[in-house]
């Protein structure tokens, strides 16, 4: 099985989607022209937090 990137970034017009892996946790960004609006985490325990930029 080959390695999996450590993020990836989803672009479309004004805004864009930032997902990446630390550790055991992936943590998923939302941005609109250039401004953090949130950003979303999830661990291997399930454990699911959304914080406001």
């Amino acid at each position: 099985m080959s390695a999996q990137p450590s993020s990836a970034t989803c672009e479309g017009g004004s805004w864009k989607i930032v997902v990446r892996h630390e550790g055991e946790t992936t943590i998923a960004e939302a941005w609109c022209f250039g401004a953090k609006l949130s950003e979303t985490t999830i661990n291997t325990d399930g454990v699911v937090t959304v914080r406001e930029a």
